[in-house]
């Protein structure tokens, strides 16, 4: 009953096209209050495009996850997304290296969003050096999991 109740809230705030999420307590990272898990409007499946390794060309299934993105974002008019590009430990020598090629990763999806008609405001782009789990044991398959963009709803 109460899981109906709040996909019924849901429904409505996306219909609405009002979905915020509040701010977290502290004013700094995440916030994984209930309301922020349940509202993000792009599902999980959804949120993440990988890279070749020291690329930043999109892959044919990365522009069909992106095209999936940009559908939901044209139907909530004022959703405000950041899109996050993370790079593997080896891609490049220099820690600032690593930063740039996670940030053009995260400025080719928000172009490629902005191509598909979503409005440049609405979409940021930032990079990191490393993805926020590395693993112990490194090979290509491990590696090639740390070379992503996220894209995450932002208030």
């Amino acid at each position: 009953m109460i899981v109906a109740v709040v996909i019924a809230v849901f429904v409505s705030q996306a219909a609405a096209g009002d979905i915020r999420c509040p701010a977290p307590p502290l004013k700094s990272g995440p916030d994984f209050s209930l309301p922020c898990i349940l509202h993000s409007p792009i599902p999980e499946t959804d949120d993440v495009v990988y890279f070749g390794s020291g690329s930043f060309v999109l892959s044919k299934d990365a522009k069909a996850i992106l095209d999936r993105q940009a559908e939901i974002l044209l139907q909530i008019p004022n959703l405000m997304i950041e899109t996050i590009g993370f790079v593997d430990i080896a891609e490049a020598p220099a820690d600032s290296e690593k930063a740039e090629l996670g940030r053009k990763r995260a400025a080719v999806v928000r172009e490629y969003l902005i191509g598909k008609g979503i409005d440049a405001g609405r979409v940021t782009a930032s990079g990191r050096d490393y993805a926020p789990i590395i693993p112990r044991r490194q090979n290509e398959e491990t590696l090639a999991a740390m070379r992503y963009v996220r894209t995450i709803v932002r208030e």
